[in-house]
């Protein structure tokens, strides 16, 4: 408890990296529980805009997730110090460009475009991050990362094929709303990869809770000129919505952040983005189990492909090179 615990609140601790990089079970199995929390968000995040704007739908959870990452971060003026400052740019970008586009952008466009455009615009995210990784990180493609990531893509295909083919990506009248979807996805790639460079100098509470803190004064500037009549809807939200908004900041944006942030101090970046191809196969398990939907053999087939393509760069790939590092 003590290693995770200098992990989350102090500098970057070594204990918990070693962790992930010498267990690669244990990597994955954390990237398979980080993409069960993210699958969560969208269900979740449908039932708010039902009662709020988008702004506020983002930014109640998000300053929710803030105020409980922050007494973790333990922020002090030591933070501030010069040899922090390339770190502290990093920060402010991730919440401007990855942060606030990631969650602001995918509410505001499943508003205006159909949700099979969402979720077949959605499986961008993996590849952008993989891109991402390799401008802002240098990190390679293998030949073994390549067919893995085919390997996904099959998988995805038979997951999403009634998405698929009921996309309706190039009619005009779903254009901005395909857009602002994209938008996000790219965010979430950039938030998913960029975040490694302010990792090499703070904590992932710290990054986790400088960023948020950036992306929650962004979206009250933004409240503030779009949203009234949403501030008066808070009074009234049920329970109902309350609870999921909390459920949403308490997993969706914090612990599932943090552990990701964890595994990818250890895990190349391109490595945990093929990960992220799970969440459609999460999203149809919690709707098979909340609304009663059937798994199909095209179901089951396409997750047993997507969890074979991540077993192969996380795990398979990851002991061949602990192999040949205790070779030499």
């Amino acid at each position: 408890m003590e290693a995770i615990n200098s992990q989350i609140t102090g500098g970057v601790s070594g204990a918990p990296v070693k962790r992930f990089s010498q267990r690669p079970w244990l990597a994955f199995g954390a990237l398979i529980a980080v993409n069960a929390m993210w699958a969560f968000q969208f269900a979740g995040a449908r039932l708010a805009t039902e009662k709020l704007g988008a702004v506020l739908v983002t930014l109640i959870p998000l300053a929710l997730a803030t105020l409980l990452v922050t007494p973790f971060a333990r922020l002090n003026r030591d933070i501030f110090c010069k040899e922090n400052r390339r770190a502290l740019i990093d920060v402010v970008l991730l919440g401007t460009l990855g942060v606030l586009p990631a969650q602001l952008c995918v509410v505001l466009g499943v508003e205006r475009t159909l949700a099979s455009n969402a979720s077949v615009l959605s499986l961008t995210v993996p590849v952008l991050t993989a891109l991402s990784a390799s401008l802002f990180l240098h990190e390679k493609m293998t030949r073994l990362r390549w067919w893995s990531f085919v390997i996904a893509i099959l998988g995805v295909c038979m997951i999403s094929a009634k998405d698929i083919q009921n996309a309706r990506l190039f009619q005009m009248e779903y254009v901005a709303g395909n857009l602002l979807v994209l938008v996000s996805c790219a965010g979430s790639a950039f938030n998913n990869s960029y975040s490694q460079r302010a990792l090499s100098k703070l904590s992932p509470a710290q990054v986790l809770a400088l960023s948020f803190i950036v992306t929650d004064v962004e979206l009250l500037l933004i409240g503030a000129f779009t949203s009234w009549s949403g501030w008066m809807q808070l009074a009234h939200l049920p329970p109902s919505i309350w609870l999921t908004l909390c459920l949403i900041a308490v997993f969706s944006l914090g612990i599932s952040m943090l552990l990701y942030f964890s595994v990818i101090q250890s895990v190349e970046v391109m490595k945990a983005a093929l990960s992220v191809y799970l969440l459609p196969v999460f999203g149809i398990l919690f709707s098979a189990l909340l609304l009663k939907e059937k798994l199909t053999l095209n179901l089951v087939a396409g997750g047993v492909l997507i969890f074979m393509s991540c077993f192969l760069v996380t795990i398979y790939e990851e002991k061949q090179r602990l192999r040949q590092a205790n070779a030499k």
